[in-house]
């Protein structure tokens, strides 16, 4: 069970400031608002989401001439939850806008952040440890991670969050010694009322946990961008306290990355030894129907075939591969294996074999040669009921066909 809260804001007269209040303008105000206070916009799926903080969001649509919204803030913490409604307030303030806010936690009204801390986000967080503590051997191993993303490798003996990994034996431990406020600062990403040391750390490790990809800032933008953000999240936060556990290795590893000087660390305290951050630093999993396929963490994403296929690749300079992949979904009949998609280069090797309930048949191709240079290849297919997923993978180093087979060999049925 979540904490959220909803509101609504509308004009008190239907004239604002000389201009007609409709979504246009609504949606405008809305992003000038949050980008007065610095805070990011975007839209996904129809809404308009304003970014507070990693994991922090605030999700608006129009409605019947009002804007509409919620946000779910027990991930993000109460920190953010009471930074929401200051910047709703001000918003609302400064476009003279009626807000009404449905606060479950009583926050909104009587603004005692200590109380709505205790009350509500601690106790929600010492209930949420008591259930996944006895996870241990179960299927589940994910708990508080954003559905939209893509699934991480699971690790034995321990828990995926946003944040980081924690191990059954950590939680464990912070059960029995009756540690769980202190803890709850480790999950959190905003905890206290102001932005502090703690804020900027645990957003660094949010960003490096699931979205670095652990590659030279001069490989894409998006490494670029990712490196640099989580490198100025640390950094801030070695600015406002030297004295909170910090990530010295992980700071150090993307300073290398970006090719900067990192700061002087002398007295400042690593994080606990078995501390894990970076969930692209292993193979994740990405779903199509009812197909999910593995890929390396560090690939990126090539929006130029989007609609068509899904392209993921390392770069030229950073090993050359590539994994296309696409689904055909045949309705009212099963899938079948379609062999001219074996016939795309001289067949080295053809393979069939079980993925539990799905099928897959592999072609590994002879090497061929694109600009004087060999290339290898293998096109694959995976049929299960009405869908078939069709794969290509091409690489550039010699003996890596198993490297290859392997990830078709990763693909399962995940209904």
């Amino acid at each position: 069970m979540g904490i959220r809260f909803k509101f609504t804001l509308e004009p008190k007269r239907k004239i604002l400031a000389g201009i007609k209040w409709n979504s246009r303008t609504a949606e405008h105000i809305a992003r000038e608002a949050a980008k007065d206070l610095g805070y990011k916009t975007f839209h996904f799926e129809g809404y308009l989401v304003i970014q507070l903080c990693p994991e922090g969001h605030l999700w608006i649509n129009w409605n019947k001439g009002k804007l509409t919204g919620e946000t779910q803030t027990n991930v993000a913490g109460p920190g953010f939850h009471a930074a929401a409604i200051d910047f709703l307030e001000e918003f609302a303030k400064k476009r003279k806008l009626k807000l009404t806010v449905e606060d479950p936690t009583g926050y909104y009204n009587h603004r005692d952040f200590l109380a709505m801390r205790q009350r509500y986000f601690y106790r929600w967080f010492s209930e949420l440890m008591a259930v996944v503590s006895e996870w241990e051997g179960k299927e589940e191993y994910m708990f508080c991670w954003p559905v939209v993303y893509y699934v991480p490798k699971r690790l034995e003996g321990k828990l995926i969050t946003h944040i980081r990994y924690f191990s059954f034996q950590e939680i464990k431990g912070m059960l029995h010694s009756g540690m769980t406020v202190a803890f709850a600062r480790e999950f959190f990403v905003w905890n206290e009322a102001k932005r502090d040391g703690w804020f900027y750390r645990n957003s660094g490790l949010v960003m490096l946990n699931q979205s670095c990809y652990f590659m030279p800032s001069k490989r894409s933008v998006q490494d670029q961008i990712v490196n640099q953000s989580v490198i100025r999240m640390f950094e801030k936060a070695l600015s406002l306290d030297r004295n909170i556990p910090f990530p010295k290795k992980e700071y150090l590893e993307l300073c290398c990355l970006d090719e900067r000087e990192p700061l002087d660390l002398e007295g400042v305290k690593a994080m606990e030894e078995g501390f894990l951050v970076g969930s692209r630093r292993d193979i994740i999993y990405r779903k199509i129907g009812k197909i999910s396929f593995g890929i390396p963490g560090n690939f990126l994403y090539d929006k130029k075939y989007e609609g068509n296929m899904d392209h993921y690749y390392d770069g030229e300079d950073y090993g050359g591969h590539d994994y296309y992949v696409y689904t055909a979904i045949f309705e009212g009949r099963p899938s079948e294996f379609k062999d001219q998609w074996f016939e795309q280069g001289q067949v080295e090797e053809l393979l069939e074999f079980e993925l539990g309930k799905a099928r897959a048949k592999a072609a590994v191709y002879k090497p061929g040669e694109q600009e004087g240079r060999k290339v290898y290849s293998l096109s694959a297919q995976v049929i299960y009921k009405d869908q078939r997923m069709n794969i290509n993978i091409t690489w550039k180093t010699p003996g890596e066909k198993e490297w290859a087979l392997g990830l078709i060999r990763n693909i399962k049925v995940s209904e």
